[in-house]
């Protein structure tokens, strides 16, 4: 029963930590935010209180990077494709951290090294391949759904166009 418990109350966390990135995203597309203080005032005015270290892992982990223009700096989220929604270090250390995609009906499960999950979710969700309706990322798991009608051999194809190598890691 401990371990009932124990999913559930992950499961909750993450679904609070989905639903403030969300609300994240959403803020800064609407909007010129200037800095962490402010874009925390505006989660909290959306019923989210963040501490500032939760902050700062948000916005890293969303890929979202500082702009200026004639008035000053501002947040802006990653274009879909741009080299900012794909971490600096190249895909082949991605795909090392990746241990094998599984797929089962209109589910793909992409097990990863402890801590990578997310960062493999990122990346696929910046990218947005038309294969995949979403995606939920723990730390050595990441869910995807995918689109009915949608072959595991073209999401495959896909996710191996931003994962290279990942193709080599599908096990059925």
């Amino acid at each position: 029963m401990h371990i009932f418990g124990a999913v559930i109350e992950y499961l909750f966390i993450m679904r609070g930590k989905l639903e403030r990135q969300r609300q994240i995203r959403k803020i800064i597309a609407e909007q010129k935010v200037a800095n962490q203080e402010e874009l925390s005032a505006l989660l909290a005015q959306h019923g989210f209180d963040v501490a500032q270290a939760t902050l700062s892992r948000d916005i890293r982990e969303l890929r979202i990077t500082k702009v200026h223009d004639d008035v000053g700096y501002y947040y802006r989220l990653p274009a879909p494709g741009s080299a900012s929604s794909v971490p600096r270090h190249g895909t082949d250390i991605l795909v090392d951290s990746i241990e094998r995609l599984e797929f089962s009906g209109q589910l793909a499960v992409i097990s990863t090294l402890p801590g990578h999950a997310n960062m493999i979710a990122a990346i696929i969700d910046a990218q947005r391949p038309k294969q995949v309706l979403g995606s939920l990322a723990g730390d050595d798991t990441v869910l995807l759904v995918l689109r009915e009608g949608s072959t595991h051999a073209e999401v495959t194809g896909a996710l191996d166009a931003l994962l290279h190598g990942i193709i080599n890691k599908r096990i059925n």
